[in-house]
């Protein structure tokens, strides 16, 4: 009899089973965040307020161009073959790409079409636009300029320039096109820039009208200082325009910077970031020093083109420890026909020099600037901040000319959030929609940088639970947003946690695991070095502070006050509310209730459950209290002993609460049940004290053969979650039960194949 009901059961199962067929399981719409590969380039329009990012082809996927706007503004251009972006240019409603195969991409913004490719036959070195013209200038490495007409999307035929240099001085080498840039109030001149030196075409009188050449005396140090006695001839890697047209910078792989007249061609003074006149022989020997290449060099101004300044990325002695961005102020420029060459001069040393400081270890690879509203002046006119790539491939946001960091919170797409500085973890928690829609951050900070394109419209779906992301970066800021359902997002705000200021230390902050409650949307954070910190919603009562927060003693395995480390500009959103610094190892698990109740587990082995109604810790046990106690009992029946014959380091690494009723108990109870790496699922049961506090009792403990993964309480009469909720639990004093089930997943280890799967174990109540 037990052999044909085992038969038709598994028929029954067979046969449900057979329905089952992946198309069924597909989504409808897939939500994306992030950047798919490392960013090689990007530009910034500020008429539209938009910002485009190109990524290069890796192991990690194929090369796109990213355009981002307000809030969740955002489009993808995919590129018909597998490439990586060069450069991008925003003109008009358009993209003008360059990729690393010399091919010429024309983009519209409004479909995110390719209208338009020309594959260059050459190298090319530098692709030059501006947003008057019509045309694009594209120089090849071998020192030809061509023109390709935006307009009619093909190259133009009777336009093509010489390399001038070559026709200058015939007997040169290897003279290749570096860089072009367009007079900033004459579009009939152009400034061409090939490694040994510059020249200016003019249009009208289509000639080259001057030649640019920097060379170093006998006897001066230049920018490195090596080679004192012979003259030498320094490879040029950047030439730009004074905003008002009157001077020309020249930038040298020796690191000297050269400051020219273009009607004379005449230096006016060479110098490096720190020493001016290297141009002139020096009284005594120069030590020689090795120079940080220059990678980027903008000449900026205020709303008054001739109060400009210098922003430089490099160009810093190996041997110095700096890794900031440079910003030489010049100051208003003074007037150029009734100054004398020693004005000049005098005004090119500077008025102050401003480090923007970048992350330790970094160094900027290329940077944009956002101007207030201008395109002109080759994008530099009245920028309020910068955007940085570093070598490591992340992005940094600066204001501009202070440095000062600018969060990405608020500013930027999210998904830009994944490179702003890289993720280290991630996790994902499901939100009551009306307790998400009450979560708007109210921060001080300044006006947006991305104001530019229209949400396209989505359906109002209404979820009972929004599921909301947290990530964790490298530099300790955890941002929470929600990640959308394919819907209309109604509250598309990000918030943000400062862990480093909580903890009021800037090193060694590692997160390891985070918890946010879905009914209260208070928040859990545990760190690598053994610390759980707890926020929760509400409004700063130190905002505006301008005084450091009173100084904390240590308190280990204790609880700490943490209220006063909030951050003062912020209003109202997650603060800091207490510490437990329980000094055991990396925390491990964290899990908040929805009834105020956090359990934290760290590497040593040790659990805490702690009351956040004092707050005050409840119960604390190491893992070697449960060796022991596999028995049966409680919700579970033991699984097989170990037979190892030496003891096994366990510690928790999933956890869980929930309402439910235990063994041959006649009532519900709330629970906390807690998985290990080896396999065991302990289960607490929390029972209310007569003083109001609560207490908690072991109720079992069950073995299954691997570790824990997942733990889901649910109810077996409706299959719901059987959440500790404040309804719920409010419900157990009027003697109302839930009749529920553990869902545990644990790992399953194949000999033969190093994967892991799911399996699921269900331990039943009594009643079942």
């Amino acid at each position: 009899m037990a052999g044909y009901l085992r038969g038709k059961q598994a028929g029954i199962q067979n046969d449900l089973s057979a329905s089952i067929r992946p198309e069924l399981f597909m989504p409808d719409y897939q939500a994306r965040y992030g950047i798919n590969s490392q960013i090689s380039c990007f530009a910034y329009d500020p008429v539209q307020s938009l910002l485009a990012i190109g990524t290069s082809e890796s192991k990690f996927g194929a090369g796109k161009i990213y355009i981002f706007g307000q809030r969740r503004v955002q489009k993808v251009l995919q590129p018909p073959r597998p490439t990586s972006f060069h450069s991008l240019h925003f003109s008009a409603n358009h993209i003008v790409s360059l990729d690393t195969k010399n091919e010429l991409g024309f983009w519209d913004l409004d479909t995110g079409a390719r209208v338009g490719a020309q594959v260059v036959a050459g190298n090319v070195a530098s692709v030059l636009v501006d947003p008057m013209l019509d045309w694009a200038f594209i120089g090849l490495h071998n020192g030809d300029v061509m023109a390709y007409d935006l307009d009619r999307r093909s190259l133009s035929r009777s336009f093509r320039l010489p390399n001038f240099w070559r026709e200058k001085d015939p007997g040169a080498r290897t003279v290749a096109l570096t860089c072009m840039a367009m007079h900033p109030r004459d579009v009939g001149k152009l400034l061409i820039g090939y490694t040994h030196g510059a020249v200016i075409y003019s249009f009208k009188q289509n000639k080259a009208v001057q030649f640019l050449e920097y060379v170093v005396p006998r006897g001066a140090p230049g920018g490195n200082g090596a080679g004192m006695e012979t003259i030498r001839k320094p490879r040029l890697t950047h030439a730009l325009w004074h905003p008002s047209g009157t001077f020309i910078l020249t930038a040298h792989d020796d690191g000297s910077l050269v400051f020219w007249d273009p009607k004379d061609a005449r230096i006016v003074l060479a110098r490096t970031l720190k020493t001016v006149g290297i141009e002139l022989p020096a009284s005594s020997p120069v030590q020689p020093v090795v120079v940080e290449p220059y990678t980027k060099i903008a000449w900026c101004c205020k709303d008054n083109c001739d109060d400009s300044g210098l922003l430089i990325a490099g160009g810093h002695p190996s041997t110095s420890n700096e890794n900031s961005l440079t910003f030489i102020d010049l100051g208003v420029t003074p007037v150029y026909a009734t100054s004398s060459w020693q004005a000049l001069a005098t005004y090119f040393h500077g008025k102050r020099e401003i480090p923007l400081t970048l992350p330790p270890g970094a160094q900027a690879v290329n940077f944009v600037l956002i101007p207030r509203s201008s395109p002109h002046f080759n994008g530099a006119q009245d920028p309020i901040a910068l955007i940085c790539l570093l070598s490591a491939g992340e992005i940094i946001t600066l204001s501009f000319p202070s440095g000062y960091p600018i969060s990405p919170t608020n500013q930027l797409h999210p998904s830009t959030f994944f490179v702003h500085p890289f993720i280290t973890k991630v996790n994902v928690s499901s939100l009551e929609r009306p307790r998400w829609l009450s979560m708007v951050e109210k921060r001080d900070q300044g006006e947006p940088l991305l104001k530019g394109g229209a949400e396209g419209p989505r359906p109002r779906k209404r979820f009972e639970e929004r599921t909301i992301i947290q990530a964790a970066h490298a530099d300790s800021i955890i941002r929470i947003w929600d990640s959308g359902h394919a819907d209309e997002i109604e509250n598309a705000q990000p918030i943000q946690v400062d862990i480093a200021r909580a903890l009021d230390r800037y090193d060694d902050v590692d997160i390891s695991c985070m918890s946010m409650a879905s009914n209260t949307g208070e928040f859990a954070v545990g760190t690598r070095t053994g610390e759980a910190i707890v926020y929760r919603w509400g409004r700063n009562r130190f905002h505006g502070r301008t005084e450091a927060p009173p100084r904390l003693d240590p308190n280990p395995k204790g609880l700490t006050d943490i209220s006063s480390r909030a951050e003062p500009n912020l209003k109202e959103g997650l603060q800091p509310f207490v510490l437990y610094e329980m000094v055991m190892g990396p925390i491990t698990a964290i899990k908040l209730s929805n009834v105020g109740f956090v359990a934290v587990g760290s590497e040593l082995g040790f659990l805490t459950i702690i009351d956040l109604r004092g707050p005050q810790i409840i119960y604390q046990a190491p893992m070697t209290d449960f060796a022991k106690q596999e028995k049966r009992g409680s919700l579970f029946k033991s699984g097989h002993r170990r037979s190892d014959s030496a003891p096994q380091k366990e510690w928790p690494v999933e956890m869980e609460f929930g309402v439910m009723t235990l063994d041959e108990d006649k009532y519900s109870s709330i629970c906390c049940f807690v998985g290990t790496n080896l396999g065991k699922v302990i289960t607490f049961k929390l029972l209310p004290a007569p003083n109001g506090t609560y207490s908690v009792q072991l109720a079992g403990v069950a073995s299954l053969d691997s570790k824990v993964i997942s733990l889901n309480a649910i109810d077996i009469n409706t299959g719901k979650p059987a959440a500790a909720t404040g309804q719920i639990v409010a419900g157990l004093r009027e003697g109302r039960q839930v009749h529920g089930a553990l869902v545990a997943g644990k790992s399953l280890h194949h000999k033969s194949r190093a994967e892991i799967a799911t399996m699921l174990t269900f331990f039943s109540s009594p009643i079942i």
